[in-house]
C-alpha cells in the first residue's frame, strides 16, 4: 500500500481538531519561517519567487488544516489534487527538481516544527502519524505532478528533436549537395572565362562554407547515433597501420594547405581487437581536431602496445602543436557544444563528445594533456579483449 492510501485510510474517516488548529494558529508564522528558510538556502530565489511562495503556500496549509478538520474522505482527496496544482504551477515558473525539492524539504521541517511547539504535550503518537503522512503525501504529490510534466515535456523535446535531425539528414542536407553540384558546375564554366578569375576563388570560399556546414551536420547526426539505445557494434580484428593510414589520407588537403607534417607511426602487423567502425571515429574527430587547430608545425599519431598493462592492450595518441587548451577549459573538453578558445575556427563543439562517447562504447579511456601556447595529446587507451572474442556484440547504453 502507498503512502498516499495510507493517509487516505487514516485521515479519511478520523478527524484531527487539534492538528487543524495548532497548524490554523501557526500558519502565519510557517509561510514567514519557510520564506525565511527559503532565502537563505536558495540565494538565487528573486522577488517574483518568493511572492508566488506567499500566495500558494497558504492553499496548502488550508487544505491540510480541511483534512485534519474533518473525517470525509473528499477533503483528504482535495489535499492531494491541491498539491498536484501546486506541482503543477511550480514546473510553469521553470522551477527545476532541485529547488523544488529543497522548497518542500524545508516546508515540511518548518510545518512539523511549528504544529509540534504548538501542540506541545497533547501530540500523540497517532495525531504524530497524522501529521507527517498529511505533510509527506501534500508534499508528494507535487513533486509527483512536476514531474509527470517534466517527462511530457522531455517527450515532446524529443520528437521535435527527432524531426529536426531528420530536417537535417535529409532535406538540408539535399538541398546543400544540389548547391555544392551548381557550385562546382559554375566554376569549372567561370575557369574557360580568365576575366572570371577572381570569381572562381570566391566560389571556392562557397564550396568551403558548404562543406564546413555539412561537416557539422553530420557531427550533430553522429552524436546522436551514439545517444540511441541500444548500440550495436562488432570486435574483430582491425589492421592499425591500414586504419591510420586511410584517416590521414582523408586530411590530406588540409595538411598540405596550412603546411603541416603528419607522422603517423605503428608497429608492423599491429592489430587491435575493436569495433572499426567506432574506432574510425574517435581517430578521425582526434586528427581533425589537431589539423584544424594546427598552423604549420607537426602532428604526431602513434600507436604502441602496452604489454606491461593489465587492462590497456593498445594506446593510440594524436599530438600537435597548435594553441593548447587552457587549463580552465580541460575539465569541459568532452562536453557536447563546448569549444573554449578556437580562434575563430569553425565547428559547433561535437568533435570531442562524440570521440569521448565512441570510447565510452568501445570500453576504452580517452585523456588530454595540453599546455597552452605548446600543444595538445590526446590519448585513446583500448582494453584488452580475447580474438576469440564475439563477433556480434551488444552493448547497450546505461
Amino acid at each position: 500500500m502507498s503512502t498516499e492510501d495510507l493517509t487516505l485510510d487514516l485521515l479519511a474517516y478520523h478527524a484531527f481538531p487539534l492538528l487543524a488548529s495548532a497548524l490554523r494558529l501557526r500558519k502565519d508564522a510557517i509561510v514567514r519561517a519557510w520564506e525565511a528558510a527559503v532565502v537563505q538556502t536558495l540565494p538565487a530565489a528573486d522577488a517574483l519567487t518568493l511572492q508566488n511562495l506567499r500566495n500558494s503556500i497558504p492553499l496548502i496549509l488550508e487544505e491540510i488544516i480541511d483534512a485534519f478538520a474533518s473525517d470525509k474522505p473528499s477533503t483528504t482527496r482535495d489535499l492531494v489534487e491541491g498539491s498536484k496544482m501546486h506541482g503543477e504551477s511550480r514546473f510553469q515558473e521553470n522551477y527545476n527538481i532541485r529547488e523544488l525539492v529543497v522548497e518542500y524539504r524545508l516546508l515540511r521541517r518548518v510545518i512539523i516544527e511549528q504544529v509540534t511547539e504548538a501542540m506541545e504535550e497533547q501530540l500523540d503518537l497517532r495525531s504524530n502519524i497524522a501529521l507527517n503522512m498529511a505533510v509527506d503525501t501534500a508534499l508528494q504529490s507535487g513533486v509527483i505532478r512536476f514531474i509527470e510534466h517534466l517527462q511530457q515535456q522531455n517527450r515532446t523535446s524529443t520528437e521535435v528533436q527527432a524531426k529536426y535531425l531528420s530536417f537535417l539528414s535529409h532535406d538540408l542536407r539535399n538541398h546543400l549537395h544540389h548547391a555544392m553540384l551548381h557550385v562546382q558546375l559554375l566554376a569549372r564554366r567561370l575557369t574557360q572565362v580568365p576575366e572570371f578569375a577572381d570569381s572562381v576563388a570566391d566560389l571556392e570560399s562557397v564550396k568551403r562554407a558548404i562543406l564546413q556546414t555539412t561537416a557539422g551536420m553530420d557531427r550533430l547526426l553522429q552524436s546522436e547515433q551514439l545517444r540511441k539505445e541500444p548500440v550495436h557494434h562488432t570486435a574483430e580484428p582491425v589492421d592499425l597501420n591500414l586504419l591510420l593510414s586511410e584517416i590521414a589520407s582523408q586530411f590530406a588537403p588540409e595538411v598540405r594547405s596550412k603546411g603541416v607534417t603528419l607522422n603517423l607511426d605503428a608497429p608492423d602487423g599491429a592489430q587491435a581487437i575493436s569495433d572499426t567502425g567506432l574506432l574510425t571515429l574517435v581517430l578521425q574527430n582526434l586528427l581533425g581536431n589537431a589539423v584544424k587547430y594546427s598552423s604549420g608545425g607537426e602532428i604526431k599519431v602513434l600507436a604502441r602496445n602496452d604489454a606491461n598493462s593489465e587492462n590497456i592492450e593498445w594506446v593510440l595518441s594524436v599530438s600537435d602543436q597548435g594553441p593548447g587548451i587552457a587549463p580552465e577549459n580541460l575539465c569541459h573538453l568532452f562536453e557536447a557544444f563546448r569549444r573554449g578558445d578556437t580562434y575563430g575556427q569553425p565547428g559547433v563543439g561535437l568533435g570531442l563528445a562524440i570521440a569521448s562517447e565512441a570510447t565510452r562504447l568501445l570500453g576504452g579511456k580517452l585523456e588530454v594533456e595540453s599546455e597552452a601556447g605548446v600543444g595538445s595529446t590526446f590519448r585513446l587507451m583500448l582494453p584488452k579483449k580475447d580474438k576469440d572474442h564475439d563477433q556480434n556484440m551488444t552493448q547497450v547504453k546505461s
